[in-house]
């Protein structure tokens, strides 16, 4: 019979995968599951500090490649950003609105 353990998280009681009993740390709840996820990528993040930004630091034309490439997709799927501003009409002009905001004052204070 399998032998009950308490999550770090949840501070719940539960009985671990039969399978791997040894090995299961955290509960199967939801919350629980994603907690232990955020965690994991944090560590993993910490170990690994440059893999993100490791082609911006080696090669400078490589912010000018991803805007090109996104200008390419555009192009070819402008039917898709058709539709999908047709479909989110309000929450776009509500974003552009913002951001239109927070451009000018940007503008107006590098003028002044």
């Amino acid at each position: 019979m399998a032998e009950g353990k308490i999550c770090p998280i949840c501070k719940k009681w539960f009985i671990p995968n039969k399978y791997r009993p040894n090995k299961q740390i955290i509960c199967s709840s939801i919350e629980c599951q994603y907690n232990r996820q955020l965690k994991n990528m944090e560590i993993w993040r910490k170990r690994n500090p440059e893999y993100f930004g490791y082609r911006q630091a080696k090669d400078s034309s490589w912010q000018e490649t991803c805007r090109e490439r996104a200008l390419e997709w555009r192009k070819r799927h402008t039917e898709y950003l058709q539709l999908y501003r047709q479909q989110h009409k309000d929450e776009h002009r509500t974003y552009m609105r913002e951001y239109m905001r927070q451009w000018r004052k940007k503008r107006k204070v590098q003028g002044a």
